[in-house]
């Protein structure tokens, strides 16, 4: 089992994340400053580069799951699923929805999850359930250097599926900007 200071750390960190959004929807929505100055949960938190990690692995997750039942509900509106069989895609798990896509959409061309762009991918929803349970024991937190590189390769997995869907003919150079810093 993960240390008793390590598990703090790490819900410290989500929770931490949670009120500094909470503050700036505060500000955003009321146009108004926030009466909360700063906030240090006792017990500590992960480093601001680490929790910087967390985040960007928590909305990379959401991401390949948002992106998946996009393109789903695109093949139920276009007539290449029924309603039933789009709803039951959408209840897969991530990395299997993910490699099903092109095969949903009636494309001969497969995604290998063990080779990139889409190996991004797989290494994402690998963490997913210890990220989203909060599995102390399995949660490992990636370096800064390793979850920049899960983001590009998730970034170029997402063009390289809408080449392998027919959505687009070739990938887009803008891609290449946004999936590096």
């Amino acid at each position: 089992m993960a240390h008793t200071q390590e598990r703090v750390r790490v819900w410290n960190s989500l929770f931490h994340q949670a009120w500094v959004e909470a503050g700036r929807l505060h500000e955003l929505s009321s146009g108004a400053s926030s009466s909360s100055s700063y906030f240090e949960p006792l017990g500590g938190r992960l480093s601001d580069e680490e929790q910087a990690v967390l985040t960007t692995l928590m909305l990379c997750t959401l991401a390949v799951e948002a992106r998946s039942n996009h393109l789903i509900a695109e093949l139920v509106e276009q007539g290449k699923l029924t309603e039933d069989e789009g709803r039951g895609a959408e209840r897969l798990p991530p990395r299997e929805k993910w490699c099903l896509l092109p095969k949903l959409a009636g494309r001969r061309r497969r995604i290998d999850l063990s080779r990139q762009p889409h190996q991004a991918v797989a290494e994402i929803c690998a963490t997913r359930n210890a990220l989203v349970h909060v599995n102390f024991d399995r949660l490992k937190v990636p370096t800064s250097n390793k979850m920049l590189s899960l983001y590009s390769g998730f970034a170029k997995a997402m063009e390289d599926m809408n080449v392998v869907m027919g959505r687009v003919r070739k990938e887009r150079k803008y891609v290449s900007r946004i999936s590096t810093f």
